[in-house]
């Protein structure tokens, strides 16, 4: 484990991959492309499933993969068997390539704190179970519980790797300045925002500061708040309401 990562195990996070893949497609049978996708995307099912199948792609030149030297070209409106065959077909690349290569093994990133293959396993995985849950609740399917340890990481990396780099990359900063505690069990993070630039720090004991305000709740429904994919509501919110929606809005600019 190291202070970019809550450091998930590399072979697990390869079998999750796999398993979140699979409950996108099956979610796909029978589901009309021109569902809408409840969340802050404000894209369809069909377009979900068309951008996953662009980021496999986008993540395999970045591997350096000669998989994808001729891009897979699919017309202005596909059906979407014609999409989700592009995403299983790239996703078998990506997991073939994360197969064969060891976590460590260095390969170009966006993200200046980690540039190694492990990023993009990583990268893929929260991205895949994310459009999973978009995909699934669009087509009217019972969505498949994210696992506890999963939702933690996902967090972690929407605020370190999105919020505390990638605003900073799209020269984003804040309106004012604001302190977020974010609890889950067990992990804590302290969020900060102001006019120069954002940053986040792991702690065991946020408690030891006093931020603006605190969001917490369970890990699932954090994560998916976080990517907008669930309201207020869904978690537990004390302090300073405007602090909060500054956070949140920043991180639907930096994920978008």
């Amino acid at each position: 484990m190291n202070g970019t990562d809550l450091g998930l195990d590399y072979g697990r996070m390869l079998d999750l991959l796999g398993i979140e893949a699979q409950l996108l497609t099956a979610a796909t049978h029978d589901a009309h492309p021109d569902a809408p996708v409840w969340s802050a995307s404000g894209r369809t099912l069909g377009q979900t499933v068309r951008h996953l199948g662009d980021l496999c792609e986008d993540a395999l030149c970045w591997l350096g993969s000669a998989e994808v030297e001729r891009p897979w070209q699919l017309p202005d409106r596909p059906e979407l068997r014609e999409v989700t065959s592009r995403f299983a077909v790239r996703l078998a690349g990506l997991l073939a390539e994360f197969g064969s290569r060891p976590p460590h093994d260095p390969c170009p990133t966006w993200w200046p704190e980690q540039h190694e293959v492990r990023f993009w396993l990583r990268r893929v995985l929260h991205a895949t179970t994310v459009h999973r849950v978009d995909v699934q609740t669009a087509a009217g399917v019972e969505r498949t519980e994210i696992e506890a340890d999963v939702a933690v990481d996902g967090i972690d990396e929407v605020l370190r790797a999105w919020f505390g780099y990638r605003l900073h990359a799209l020269g984003i900063t804040a309106s004012r300045a604001c302190s977020v505690g974010v609890h889950v069990a067990g992990r804590n993070w302290l969020v900060t925002a102001d006019q120069r630039g954002t940053a986040v720090v792991g702690s065991d004991d946020v408690a030891a500061t006093t931020p603006d305000a605190v969001v917490g709740g369970d890990a699932a429904a954090v994560y998916l708040w976080m990517w907008g994919r669930l309201p207020n509501r869904a978690v537990e919110i004390s302090g300073d309401p405007d602090a909060v929606a500054q956070l949140w809005g920043l991180l639907q600019l930096a994920i978008r």
